[in-house]
């Protein structure tokens, strides 16, 4: 009889016990393999679910759409919950220190774990919120703004905006570059709408805790409104050519005086001065003369200099300082459609631009006034049509809300505990002395007078080169300025007088280039030709300041080369001067850290 078929040999040499246990141990990697990866793929579809149900709910709540945004919200948890859970476990744990494929299992743990976390904290009650007061709470009506409105909203803000406050970061933090193919369209929108909802709850909730105060619940309050031309360029936008005095009482709003710079004319004992260390950042007389305010690259203290200025002039003294420009201007005739100039003149949201930015220079060539005229009356219309309500609710405050993203918006308190909570929002206009991250900004302005910035074409890139150990980045700026004004046929008007040296076309600009906060500037170069870093510091960031002629049909390069501080190897944000044409602001690129 044969003896009984051994599973092993009685007897095996070394290489035949590990062949055994290699092939064991690859069995069950090759079991958590498909199991991973059927769970991956459940994990995309949810998460592209959850994608699809955020966008549809941020369309809802705009619209105040209480019924179907709590039926989507439904949607949106149960697919996050989903995703949480295929993705949750000891196995993934595991597989997320795995070389190659660990950045993709991580990015997809984190993502579902945010969204199944702060879905149920965060959208609840937003859509509650909506349902009660819903867009309206921070929308005129003839003329006000219901205070107790905002008053009953206020305190439900805050748990939302912490919660899509903490959800934005940690998602943030993943790069979808590095995320593999199926799973980079859901995370990188699930990103957007975390830091669009989160940006939107933060704003939501400081304005319904400072809009009674502000808006004078407890006394009446004055604001001076600036509106900056881009069409003579300066470090926020432009000059502030126009301004107007708004007046707020128990939610009152109203416009009073108007004027222009005209009416404010230099003065040379200011009650406030550029302050020494900034000597060489800044003109000197952006504490002097109205239209040179803007040249400050830091709003909170450009206001200060601007309301003093007009303050002085008119005897009033102000509460805050809004600012805004002609695209703004633009981007919220589309919600409240058309003005009628007293002129005759048809401001829509596709000619404002154009019309305020030129066309007046054109009709008016030689009389000041009329031009301010011009500004004056378009300001005025377009602003009682916005507080009497005219329009639907959501495109105006859609309008106001690209208009900050893209820094055109700019609000400054003379209130400090106000001005604190203001400095954490996007209309701030902050010259950030952040040392946690690497801010660069890049700024210019008019040198000659002109309002030929209409003509002006500017692109920024930067970019991060190399990481030094590990601890401080190198970063390369690239700034190309190209003119495309017409070489005849221009007014005066838009010319300006000529200066010793220049043809009438020619732009006479000033670059101001603004490093990290501790980082230092280390080659700046014009075309082919170095030039020796000349300025001084704003704060704790330096600055160089690079003046340089700009022919018509001509382009020209800046490039300048810098390090952060100790310590900056996060993405780096670059800041520029908002022009005539809506572009991308306070864009963040990649670091060369890792």
């Amino acid at each position: 009889m044969r003896p009984p078929r051994r599973f092993l040999p009685e007897r095996w040499d070394r290489a035949g016990w590990a062949r055994l246990v290699l092939s064991v141990v690859g069995g069950v990697v090759l079991v958590c393999g498909v199991v991973l990866a059927w769970q991956g793929v459940r994990a995309a579809i949810l998460l592209q679910r959850a994608s699809d149900a955020s966008q549809v709910l941020l369309a809802q709540v705009a619209q105040g759409d209480a019924d179907g945004a709590r039926r989507t919200a439904e949607v949106l948890e149960d697919a996050a919950r989903r995703s949480h859970d295929s993705t949750d476990g000891p196995l993934w744990a595991v597989a997320s220190w795995l070389p190659v494929v660990g950045d993709d299992v991580d990015a997809v743990r984190v993502v579902s774990r945010e969204v199944d976390r702060d879905a149920p904290r965060a959208v609840p009650t937003v859509v509650d919120v909506t349902a009660q007061v819903g867009l309206d709470a921070f929308s005129p009506r003839d003329g006000r703004i219901d205070i107790a409105n905002l008053e009953s909203v206020a305190p439900r803000l805050g748990a939302p905006r912490r919660a899509l406050d903490e959800a934005a970061r940690n998602v943030g933090d993943i790069r979808p570059e590095d995320v593999v193919g199926r799973l980079q369209v859901p995370v990188r929108r699930l990103q957007d709408v975390l830091t669009g909802a989160a940006s939107a709850a933060r704003v939501a909730d400081t304005a319904a805790t400072l809009l009674p105060d502000m808006l004078g619940a407890q006394e009446r309050r004055r604001y001076l409104l600036l509106i900056q031309n881009n069409a003579e360029v300066r470090s926020l936008g432009g000059i502030p050519g126009s301004w107007a005095v708004i007046e707020a009482d128990r939610g009152r709003v109203r416009m009073t005086e108007q004027g222009s710079a005209i009416d404010v004319p230099p003065v040379d004992d200011p009650r406030l001065a550029v302050p020494a260390s900034q000597y060489g950042a800044v003109p000197v007389s952006a504490a002097e003369d109205l239209r040179n305010t803007t040249s400050v690259p830091d709003f909170p203290e450009a206001a200060r200099f601007a309301g003093s200025l007009v303050g002085e002039a008119t005897d009033t003294r102000f509460d805050g300082v809004v600012s805004v420009d002609p695209v703004t201007l633009g981007y919220l005739l589309q919600g409240l459609g058309p003005v009628t100039l007293g002129d005759g003149t048809r401001l829509t949201s596709e000619n404002a631009v154009d019309e305020l930015l030129n066309g007046v220079y054109r009709r008016y060539t030689t009389d000041p006034l009329a031009q301010d005229a011009v500004f004056e009356d378009a300001a005025r219309s377009i602003f009682d049509a916005f507080v009497g309500g005219r329009g639907a609710t959501q495109p105006v405050l859609e309008a106001l809300v690209r208009a900050a993203v893209d820094n055109r918006v700019m609000v400054w308190s003379a209130d400090r505990s106000e001005q604190r909570r203001i400095r954490t929002t996007g209309v701030s206009g902050v010259l950030s002395q952040d040392t946690d991250r690497a801010r660069v900004g890049v700024f210019v302005d008019d040198s000659k007078g002109s309002k030929l910035q209409y003509y002006l074409e500017t692109s920024h890139t930067l970019t991060s080169s190399r990481c030094v150990d590990d601890r401080s980045q190198e970063l390369t700026l690239r700034t190309r300025l190209s003119s495309v004004v017409p070489r005849s046929g221009l007014p005066v008007s838009i010319t300006g007088f000529r200066l010793p040296g220049l043809s009438a076309t020619d732009q006479r600009l000033s670059v101001r280039v603004v490093a990290p906060a501790g980082g230092v500037l280390q080659q700046v170069r014009l075309g082919d030709v170095d030039r020796q870093p000349v300025g001084g510091r704003l704060g704790d960031r330096r600055v160089t300041v690079v003046p340089l002629t700009l022919r018509a049909g001509e382009s020209v390069d800046l490039t300048v080369t810098m390090r952060t501080g100790d310590g900056q190897t996060g993405d780096p944000v670059l800041t520029s001067t908002p022009g005539i044409r809506a572009e991308p602001n306070d864009v963040r690129v990649r670091s060369a850290c890792g």
